[in-house]
């Protein structure tokens, strides 16, 4: 298994740091609202932007004519996002409303931004052009009017898919490119060579040429981070599924994969709450090392 790298302080993906900038923010607005707004100023970024290993939080949200917009980019297919997107807007209202000083025990009705939620998605499970998830899908006791419910637009934006709105937002097409280069690069390549080779011709190409010239260490750092905490996240599957086998059971499977992560997650949070990243290297590759981390930390 390939050594992982581990900052702590890495706060933004290639996504975030083009989508963060006012202009290119604007543009996708209007891109997926149909709107033609041209002063960055009628906007407000808010984004929460503080990410750990193995723990992302939400990439873009800003507000602009009363919508409270989060926009999400996800490489990795993943059914949880209604769940997660309905915990960074609790984040966001919080912040929205200390801000605004609003009194919520007043009579009067407070109003409030409303809610847009969406998912560009360009991994490589074939999903469709668009998607609608549902935070109701995943309550144990369904319900046919659930009390409680957000809906997220998952919009593919892998290149060739969506490619109306692709040809909207020019930031967003040559991200798509950019991304769709790396992909290709890595399956012949080490990754690092891959991210390499792709930024150069990227820039050659005239595809995100002065933001790769300008960030191109940072581009670098995130996608290898990036490109890291996957393979992490499937080799604990990868364990997990083998403890499940191993202990005989028709649940152990899934069982098996759920405590793995979850226990790895805690175990995780513990060496970098004491800043033990050698610790969590060899926890990573090392099964052994880690039951005995386990026993240390008493996590069950």
């Amino acid at each position: 298994m390939k050594e992982i790298t581990i900052n702590r302080n890495f706060k933004d993906r290639v996504f975030c740091m083009l989508f963060s900038e006012p202009k290119n923010a604007l543009q996708l607005y209007n891109a997926l609202n149909d709107t033609n707004y041209t002063d960055t100023t009628d906007l407000k970024i808010n984004t929460l932007d503080n990410a750990i290993f193995l723990k992302m939080k939400n990439d873009v949200s800003f507000l602009i004519n009363n919508f409270m917009n989060l926009y999400e980019q996800q490489s990795t297919w993943n059914l949880n996002m209604p769940f997660r997107c309905f915990l960074y807007l609790g984040d966001l209202y919080t912040e929205w409303a200390s801000a605004q000083k609003v009194n919520f025990y007043r009579t009067n009705l407070v109003k409030i931004p409303t809610p847009k939620v969406v998912v560009l998605y360009n991994g490589e499970k074939e999903i469709g052009e668009e998607v609608e998830l549902y935070l109701s899908d995943a309550f144990e006791q369904p319900q046919e009017n659930p009390q409680l419910e957000l809906r997220v637009h998952v919009i593919n934006m892998n290149f060739g898919k969506n490619e109306n709105l692709l040809n909207k937002c020019s930031t967003l097409y040559e991200y798509s490119a950019f991304i769709a280069k790396t992909r290709k690069y890595a399956k012949i390549l080490s990754i690092e060579d891959a991210v390499i080779k792709s930024i150069d011709e990227s820039i050659e190409e005239g595809i995100l040429a002065q933001f790769l010239k300008v960030r191109r260490a940072d581009v670098m750092k995130s996608i290898l981070t990036e490109y890291d905490e996957e393979f992490v996240m499937k080799d604990l599957q990868e364990e997990a599924k083998e403890l499940g086998f191993a202990e005989g059971r028709t649940e152990g499977l899934t069982e098996g994969l759920t405590k793995g992560e979850s226990r790895f997650s805690r175990l995780t949070e513990f060496l970098l709450d004491d800043n033990r990243l050698d610790d969590l290297k060899k926890a990573t590759k090392d099964t052994i090392f880690r039951a005995t981390l386990y026993k240390e930390y008493k996590i069950e």
